[in-house]
C-alpha cells in the first residue's frame, strides 16, 4: 500500500482523514469503522480532486453516505472485547514480558485482570463508537461500583486508566475516531449526593408523560424500574433487572397476622451469593401491585422477568434505563449538584439517608444494602446533609465549649 504523504493530512472534527498517497495529486480519506466491517479497521476513498476544501466536502459526504447505509450492519457485528480490549492487552502483555524489574513484568497481566474481573461486563453489547453512551457507562456505573466496593482515588485511576489506554491502542489503529473521557480526580473524590423523594417523584412522572406522549409501555416499564430500587436495598442494575416473578415472597408476623412483608430473593450479588432485600410498606402496598398488574392480559410464567418480561438483553435493558434515567434528571435540572453527578446508582445513596433520617441503625442499614458499616459511613451518608445534621447535635448540642473572641 502507497505510504500516506503526512503533510497534506488533515483530521475532520468527525474523526475523518483526508490525505494525499506520496507522489500523487489527488486527495483521498479514511475513517474508522471497526475491525468487524473491515480487516484493518478502515474505510478508505478516493476523493477525485485536488482542491482541499472539496476533498473535505467530499470526505464528509463520504463518511455520512457510509454510516446510513451501513450503521445497522456495522452495530451487528461490533464486538467490544474482541476490537479493543484484546489487541490492547495482547500488546500491554508483550511491551513488559521481558521487563527485568517484577512490578513493570506483570503490569500487563495486571491490567487484563481488571478488565476480566471487573470491566468486561460493562462493555458487552455496547456500541464502541457511541462515546456519549461509553462516557454514561464509565461515569454512571463503573465509578459508582469501584466506589461502593470500598476503592480509593488512586485505585480507582487505574481502572479509568486502563480503558483509556485501549481507546488510545484503538484509535492508534484506527477502530475508533474518538477517545472518551474519563472522570477528573475532582469528580472520582466528590461524593454523591442523594435524590430527595420529591425529586425521584418528578422522574417517575416524567415517566409517565413520556407514555402518554410516545404510547411505548417502555417509558411505564422504566417508571416500575426505578421504584423498585428505591423500596429496597438494590443495586440498581442487574440485581433488579434479573428478578424472576418467582423471586418475591410475602412474610407474615406470626404474632401480628396483619403485619406482612415483602421478600425478594437477589443471587450472585458483589458482596454475597444470596441477598434479600426487603421493601418498604408503602411500596409493599401502594406500587407492588401496579407492578405485577403491568401484563395482566399476559400469560406469564413464575420463570419469566418481573421486570421487562419481553426484553431478553438484560445488559443492553441495563444501559437503556440507566441512560434514560439520567436524560431525564438533565432535562429537569436534577442531575448535577455541588460539582458531582447524580446518575440512577444516587438511588442507593437515597435509599440510605432515607432510613438514616428515620431513626435506622448503622448496623440495620448495612445489612438491608448488603454493604458494610463503614461503606454505609463513609460512602452513602459520610456527605449527606442529614448525616452532618444529627452528627452535629449529637456533638455540639448539650456541649459547653465556647469561643473565646
Amino acid at each position: 500500500m502507497p505510504k500516506i504523504n503526512k503533510d497534506t493530512l488533515k483530521t475532520l472534527k468527525n474523526g475523518v482523514k483526508v490525505f494525499k498517497y506520496e507522489n500523487k495529486h489527488s486527495y483521498n480519506c479514511y475513517f474508522a469503522v471497526g475491525t468487524a466491517y473491515a480487516k484493518s479497521g478502515k474505510k478508505y476513498y478516493g476523493l477525485g480532486t485536488k482542491n482541499i476544501n472539496d476533498a473535505i466536502v467530499r470526505a464528509n459526504a463520504k463518511y455520512k453516505e457510509w454510516h446510513t447505509t451501513n450503521e445497522q450492519k456495522s452495530k451487528k457485528f461490533i464486538d467490544f472485547d474482541l476490537d479493543i480490549a484484546q489487541p490492547y492487552l495482547r500488546f500491554k502483555i508483550k511491551k513488559y514480558k521481558h521487563k527485568t524489574h517484577l512490578k513493570n513484568n506483570e503490569q500487563g497481566e495486571r491490567d487484563k485482570s481488571k478488565w476480566e474481573n471487573f470491566l468486561k461486563p460493562y462493555f458487552e453489547d455496547v456500541n464502541y463508537n457511541d462515546t456519549d453512551e461509553v462516557e454514561r457507562i464509565i461515569d454512571d456505573e463503573v465509578l459508582s461500583d469501584l466506589k461502593d466496593l470500598g476503592k480509593t482515588g488512586n485505585t480507582i485511576n487505574k481502572y479509568m486508566s486502563v480503558i483509556t489506554q485501549m481507546f488510545k491502542r484503538a484509535k492508534d489503529r484506527g477502530v475508533v475516531n474518538v477517545i472518551p473521557d474519563t472522570p477528573t480526580q475532582r469528580v472520582i473524590d466528590t461524593p454523591r449526593h442523594p435524590y430527595e423523594n420529591k425529586e425521584l417523584n418528578l422522574i417517575n412522572r416524567h415517566c409517565e408523560e413520556l407514555y402518554n406522549d410516545k404510547k411505548n409501555i417502555f417509558y411505564l416499564e422504566s417508571k416500575d424500574f426505578f421504584n423498585i430500587c428505591r423500596c429496597a436495598g438494590f443495586r440498581p442494575g442487574l440485581e433488579v433487572l434479573n428478578l424472576r416473578r418467582k423471586d418475591f415472597h410475602y412474610e407474615t408476623d406470626a404474632k401480628d397476622p396483619k403485619y406482612k412483608i415483602l421478600r425478594f430473593d437477589v443471587w450472585g450479588t458483589k458482596t454475597k451469593p444470596k441477598h434479600h432485600p426487603i421493601a418498604n410498606s408503602f411500596f409493599t402496598a401502594k406500587i407492588f401491585p401496579e407492578i405485577l398488574n403491568r401484563h395482566k392480559d399476559k400469560e406469564l410464567t413464575e420463570d419469566d422477568y418481573l421486570l421487562f418480561p419481553f426484553e431478553k438483553n438484560r445488559k443492553s435493558l441495563k444501559n437503556k434505563t440507566g441512560k434514560l434515567f439520567v436524560d431525564i434528571s438533565k432535562k429537569l435540572k436534577l442531575f448535577y449538584k455541588d460539582n458531582g453527578t447524580r446518575p440512577l446508582y444516587a438511588i442507593r445513596h437515597t435509599y440510605a439517608t432515607e432510613l438514616y433520617k428515620g431513626g435506622a441503625s448503622i448496623d440495620d442499614i448495612a445489612f438491608l444494602m448488603n454493604t458494610s458499616e463503614r461503606m454505609v459511613m463513609s460512602v452513602y451518608l459520610g456527605f449527606s446533609s442529614q448525616n452532618l445534621i444529627n452528627v452535629h447535635k449529637r456533638v455540639y448540642k448539650n456541649s459547653n465549649l465556647k469561643v473565646i473572641k
